[in-house]
């Protein structure tokens, strides 16, 4: 789905990340609280080790709701790591390849993206327009989720998709998927562009 330009390969998460993850990750801001962000890690630390080629692991539903669109907030994080100079793996190869919380094939990406979907509240779209969403987003460095973690961010957001004047959207099946994508862009603007001159210059 999301070829990698050049080259290289691609994987996933599973039942390791839960406690890597709640040894890395803080306690999200209570509900209360309309919106927050919180990075975790160095971004120094991506900047300097520059990956190209990352793995996006298979969305983790901790929202406690069936109706999470997992497979679209996957694809929303591949495409949006292409727009911030990165190259996603395909998301079929990754799952191919995926072995216990590492990426069984070679050569390995440079990074992995964990991301776990922690809220998910679409009740209320079709009346006022917006969709609660909350998550926690992991960037390891190599192809494992026991790899040194370079970047993170606790992210709730109240996704409006109303016009701006308090009216709700018309209603559409594709409503939720442009809530999906909406905060995916949002969650990645934080994690800093790839620098290609950077890469280069390394080289």
């Amino acid at each position: 789905m999301f070829q990698h330009p050049v080259r290289r390969p691609c994987f996933l998460v599973s039942g390791a990340l839960l406690a890597l993850l709640s040894s890395c990750e803080s306690v999200l801001p209570q509900r209360t609280e309309p919106e927050s962000t919180q990075v975790r890690g160095s971004i120094d630390r991506v900047e300097e080790f520059q990956p190209t080629d990352i793995a996006v692991a298979p969305v983790r539903n901790q929202s406690g709701r069936d109706d999470l669109p997992v497979v679209a907030f996957r694809q929303a994080f591949a495409r949006e790591l292409i727009n911030r100079l990165y190259s996603p793996l395909a998301l079929e190869y990754v799952d191919t390849n995926w072995v216990e919380s590492s990426f069984a094939g070679t050569p390995a990406p440079d990074a992995l993206l964990v991301v776990a979907i922690t809220e998910w509240n679409p009740d209320h779209l079709y009346s006022n327009g917006k969709v609660d969403v909350a998550a926690d987003l992991y960037l390891f460095q190599g192809g494992s989720t026991t790899g040194t973690p370079m970047w993170g961010l606790n992210l709730r957001r109240s996704v409006d998709l109303g016009d701006g004047r308090g009216n709700p959207p018309t209603p559409s099946d594709h409503l939720r998927t442009r809530a999906v994508q909406l905060f995916a862009q949002e969650a990645l603007a934080e994690l800093p562009e790839r620098d290609p001159l950077a890469v280069t210059a390394q080289k």
